[in-house]
């Protein structure tokens, strides 16, 4: 899969995870900020959000599409999904995604 913008690091030594920071950073932005899991072969296909998104991948991975472009997270990656732009997570991993969330009221 292609490099897509969306996509970036937020964590760059995965043995180093500091949730607090992390959480902190995001709600620096804007964002009310939530831990969300999603199982082995989950899919969560095409759906929207009036508000702006954002996950960063604590734990598993996962295909991802935004607005039809596609890419793959990691550990550590973060995605920004705009307001209005549909999109989907397949989880890939055989443990459980685990990602800390956030929306913009």
């Amino acid at each position: 899969m292609k490099e897509v913008d969306w996509i970036t690091r937020w964590l760059e030594d995965e043995s180093n995870i500091d949730l607090k920071a992390l959480e902190q950073q995001l709600q620096s932005e804007g964002f009310n900020v939530y831990q969300w899991r999603g199982n082995p072969s989950q899919s969560y296909l095409d759906y929207i959000h009036t508000q702006d998104e954002v996950v960063c991948v604590l734990s598993g991975t996962a295909d991802v599409s935004v607005s039809g472009q596609a890419g793959k997270v990691l550990p550590g990656d973060r995605l920004d999904v705009p307001k209005n732009a549909y999109h989907s997570i397949i989880v890939t991993s055989d443990q459980p995604l685990v990602v800390l969330t956030g929306m913009r009221p």
